[in-house]
């Protein structure tokens, strides 16, 4: 798999993405593996050096995965943050925070897409938004808030879901 390290103005552009969920800088080097998976890597090495490691053992990723920078089913270029990355830069998040209820939490963690209530709906324009717990606490994945503008959809690795308990 090719790695590409993203010069100045790639990453001003995935930043950029991000902007409107607060996102202003990224101090670490950013790493494009594959065709849209996006990684951050803060290592001593320098860029000739990664790209030398890769040449000799075709390594996967560096870094942590902090992103997605991809073309839509529509063709829209859209850019969003994985789960590290909203932690990773989780002080810089200020914009578009949608907070679940505890029901809808439940619902969130089992992989499901989330029915807004009367209170959420407009609250948040379409696209992507940062998802907070109930407690508001602590960010718990990545949502997009449908063109119905009543519908939340999830993007929770099935990996972090739970399973429903019978019984």
């Amino acid at each position: 798999m090719k790695i590409q390290i993203m010069d100045r103005a790639k990453k001003k552009k995935f930043i950029a993405g991000l902007s409107d969920l607060g996102m202003k800088k990224i101090p670490e080097l950013l790493i494009k593996s594959g065709k849209e998976r996006v990684r951050a890597y803060s290592g001593d090495l320098s860029t000739e050096q990664i790209m030398e490691i890769w040449r000799l053992l075709p390594i996967e990723g560096v870094g942590l995965y902090v992103g997605k920078d991809m073309i839509n089913r529509n063709g829209v270029h859209e850019i969003r943050l994985s789960l590290d990355g909203m932690h990773t830069w989780r002080e810089q998040l200020s914009e578009r925070i949608f907070i679940l209820s505890e029901e809808q939490e439940k619902n969130w963690f089992l992989g499901k897409n989330i029915e807004l209530d009367d209170e959420q709906v407009g609250k948040i324009s379409t696209g992507f938004v940062s998802i907070k717990s109930a407690d508001e606490k602590d960010f718990v994945g990545v949502g997009k808030i449908g063109n119905d503008k009543k519908t939340l959809f999830g993007f929770l690795p099935k990996e972090r879901r739970r399973k429903e308990r019978m019984g």
